[in-house]
């Protein structure tokens, strides 16, 4: 047998000896993936499905016999294999302060993808004692306008993350400093104001070729600009441009854009008054500069900016910051699209931010993943520069290993059905939320009503309690009477004094289910598993109603 066969036979003799002799095959392929974090899924579920069927066959004496001898010979503690480190040392890193940022256009929350850079970003400012700073990129007043609240939104994701935040830097809040660097590039013979048409200055960019503006001098060119301040240029009618190279292999790369005008601005940091705007790649190099970045993290689909940046830095004499670059990181089957995710709340098509079906941080929080799973899948992953899609099996796996043990078994009933036992023994009896008197004489339960409409004359054992022999069924409720302790099937789960859960599946549908009252205890945000469903995340608790969302099996 093979060391992870014996790991997973193990764990599920644990698991079964634990819950009435029944081991949860989601718990053990949780458990095996912990252990093996490479492992295909795939493969972590025969491993698991083999020992849980060996397991699951076997009487409880003998399960109880086999805890017993791993728990004398080797205990239970398994352990993961260590893995290596996925990121990579910086060399340069004795020489310079590593200064990390991470910046977001807050036109949108935090995702599963641009949690990437932020976490890896801040783990490389933490490792070299460096400094992770925060600054949003918000210079986009008419298309990408900033969400309410974005500041206190993206700061409360990242120190869920544990990304602690050294400064927080608006783009918005910087337009002047822009602007003086805007003029010092005019004033150099490196930027010029074009007035052309623009589809004459694409189909003249295109041939490698320069459009009249390009060569009038810097005072003509400053005049210009400051008409564009002025708002004497309209929307349209003139773009401040680099000069790069006309001959450059990339079109895009030639002589791009730095600043234009927009008529009507809407920004809830920014004057209306505020006519002239900087392109990304300008505001970002210039506050990269600035801010004293030496290290970016970005995705693969941003090394033209790079390129056109290297103009920039090459004009001012400055040295470009170090770069990694990595793929797209995306969860299976979720919208991670900010774009798509905005037009989907404003259509009501999702709840919000937060909806169940999204890939947002705040989503993944509201429904019970923990940080440390999403920073552990991170950080396995690593730089690594191809993308990466996220399947939730994986994602499930490894944050099963965070609450399982935290945890609390909670069985619910789906369609409440009184049963009344006779000649019952007076017994303390452990239950999902403790130890509980049950009556000598009459004592009500609340079960299943499928786990007894046709048991009639059979013997259940009501978990943890007794056997019983059902006497009697009515359309409302149904009668038995006490018939013994000894351990045998079916086990029946069962309540007593029932409040009602509402839990938020992944779909964003609602089920309703009845459960005992004592879930009112529970705080918001600790962790229950549910028999026959899986994990759920308490989201709030009122005096006669507990909501839950589903997690994950």
């Amino acid at each position: 047998m093979q060391e992870l066969e014996k790991k997973a036979y193990k764990y599920a003799i644990k698991n079964a000896y634990l819950h009435d002799g029944k081991a949860d095959l989601g718990a053990v392929i949780g458990k095996i993936k912990a252990l093996a974090p490479d492992i295909e899924i795939k493969e972590a579920i025969e491993y698991a499905k083999a020992a849980v069927e060996k397991v699951n066959s076997m009487q409880f004496d003998e399960i109880k016999a086999e805890y017993e001898r791993f728990e004398r010979e080797e205990g239970f503690e398994l352990k993961p294999v260590e893995k290596e480190d996925k990121l990579p040392e910086l060399p340069w890193a004795e020489q310079q302060e590593v200064v990390t940022r991470f910046a977001p256009n807050p036109n949108g929350l935090m995702h599963l993808g641009s949690a990437r850079a932020a976490i890896l970003s801040h783990e490389y400012a933490k490792r070299y004692n460096g400094k992770f700073l925060l600054r949003f990129d918000d210079t986009d007043p008419k298309v990408k306008t900033p969400i309410p609240d974005a500041e206190r939104l993206f700061k409360r994701d990242l120190k869920w993350l544990k990304c602690d935040v050294y400064k927080t830097y608006f783009a918005s809040d910087r337009l002047n400093i822009y602007e003086e660097y805007m003029r010092k590039l005019i004033e150099m013979g490196r930027a010029y104001v074009c007035v052309c048409d623009p589809e004459e200055w694409r189909t003249r960019i295109k041939a490698q070729k320069a459009c009249p503006c390009r060569n009038l001098s810097p005072k003509e060119h400053m005049e210009r600009f400051e008409r564009m301040v002025r708002h004497e240029f309209k929307e349209g009618e003139a773009v401040l441009r680099i000069k790069t190279l006309l001959s450059h292999k990339d079109p895009s790369v030639r002589d791009w854009w730095i600043a234009k005008i927009v008529d009507e601005p809407m920004h809830p940091r920014v004057s209306s008054t505020q006519h002239v705007w900087p392109s990304y790649n300008f505001a970002s190099a210039i506050d990269d500069h600035l801010l004293g970045v030496t290290l970016i993290i970005r995705g693969q689909e941003h090394q033209q900016n790079e390129t056109k940046q290297m103009f920039l830095y090459s004009y001012f004499g400055w040295e470009y910051p170090h770069t990694i670059y990595t793929g797209r990181v995306m969860l299976e089957g979720a919208v991670l699209s900010t774009s798509k995710i905005r037009e989907g709340i404003e259509k009501g098509i999702y709840i919000g931010w937060d909806d169940p079906r999204l890939g947002t941080i705040a989503a993944l929080r509201r429904r019970g993943f923990q940080a440390e799973t999403i920073r552990k899948v991170i950080l396995d992953i690593g730089i690594k520069p191809s993308d990466t899609t996220i399947e939730w099996n994986t994602l499930a796996a490894i944050n099963r290993e965070f609450i399982i043990n935290r945890s609390e078994r909670v069985s619910v009933i789906e369609e409440p059905f009184k049963l009344i036992v006779e000649y019952a023994p007076a017994k303390q009896v452990k239950t999902d939320f403790g130890t509980i008197q049950l009556n000598e004489g009459l004592q009500d339960f609340i079960v299943e009503k499928k786990h007894i409409e046709n048991k009639l004359n059979a013997i259940v054992r009501l978990r943890n309690a007794y056997n019983v022999k059902i006497k009697k069924i009515t359309a409302l409720q149904a009668f038995a009477e006490y018939v013994g302790d000894e351990k045998r099937e079916p086990i029946i789960p069962w309540i007593t004094e029932p409040v009602e859960i509402e839990i938020m599946m992944p779909d964003a549908k609602k089920i309703k289910r009845v459960t005992d009252k004592r879930i009112l205890r529970k705080k918001v945000d600790e962790t229950c598993y549910i028999d026959n469903l899986g994990f759920v995340r308490i989201d709030n608790v009122t005096e006669t109603k507990v909501e839950a969302w589903f997690a994950h099996r």
